[in-house]
């Protein structure tokens, strides 16, 4: 797992720094678009819950929702371009820490890559005791993420 994480974090640092150095063409699009992404992982990570939480949790109802989490994971660090913050002028809750610190936000996204794969993988599996087991890494992942790269409610 640590080497798995090491890996990840390697191929996302050259990846997602390099642009994240990019300006954007068009900040606003750019913005609105991981906005509507980030949405589409809320409801899935939410849906995950409510169906653990339920009596008898449906893998029909998990496992397109892990698939999105794992999916989208990978893209995390391309949704933030140069000047696509709080300089663009479109309501934004990015933080400027995103692209003066990015190799914490580079770890960031590599832990939650790992851990959207590892549910995606206990999901894929039917594993209703791996899913529950892997759930908390991924909420860790993005309440990680949120509270030094998220800013508040604006």
């Amino acid at each position: 797992m640590k080497k798995l994480l090491m890996s990840v974090t390697a191929v996302a640092a050259c990846c997602g720094a390099a642009y994240a150095q990019r300006p954007a063409p068009n900040a606003a699009a750019a913005i609105q678009a991981r906005q509507t992404s980030y949405k589409q992982m809320a409801g899935a990570l939410k849906g995950i819950g409510d169906q653990l939480r339920s009596g008898s949790p449906d893998l029909g109802q998990i496992r397109p929702r892990a698939a999105l989490l794992a999916d989208r994971s990978v893209h995390v660090l391309r949704w933030f371009p140069r000047g696509t913050g709080p300089e663009a002028g479109v309501r934004t809750r990015a933080k400027p820490e995103i692209w003066s610190n990015p190799q914490g936000f580079t770890h960031a996204g590599a832990t939650f890559v790992v851990a959207a794969r590892a549910l995606n993988g206990a999901a894929a599996a039917g594993d209703i005791a791996r899913i529950r087991a892997a759930l908390p890494a991924v909420q860790r992942a993005c309440a990680a993420c949120h509270d030094n790269f998220r800013g508040p409610e604006r």
